[in-house]
């Protein structure tokens, strides 16, 4: 939010997150967009819940409401694998005869 309790401008994110990005020392190499923090957050979630043994798929539509998208092929965009969430997930289909 701005200083007056507002939306923030595209160009205040944009400046904002720039500045707290320097402050946390996030700024070696590529530059971190905001967008690159919701991927994570939502590659970290997945990874957790298959570690935890967890029904994925019946929490997806609980990651898709925290992201703030009104149907799942929203929330897919930033669901694009790594490769040990590939790796866990392949893992746990094996071992559970298929049930990821």
């Amino acid at each position: 939010m701005s200083s007056r309790g507002n939306r923030l401008s595209a160009t205040g994110l944009k400046n904002g997150f720039t500045e707290v990005r320097k402050l946390a020392g996030l700024d070696d190499g590529k530059p971190l967009r905001p967008h690159d923090l919701r991927h994570r957050f939502a590659v970290t979630r997945l990874s957790l819940w298959h570690q935890q043994r967890a029904n994925v798929q019946a929490l997806l539509p609980l990651l898709a409401a925290y992201l703030g998208h009104a149907s799942y092929s929203d929330t897919a965009y930033y669901l694009t694998g790594s490769v040990d969430l590939l790796a866990m997930a392949a893992e746990r289909a094996f071992l559970d005869g298929g049930a990821a």
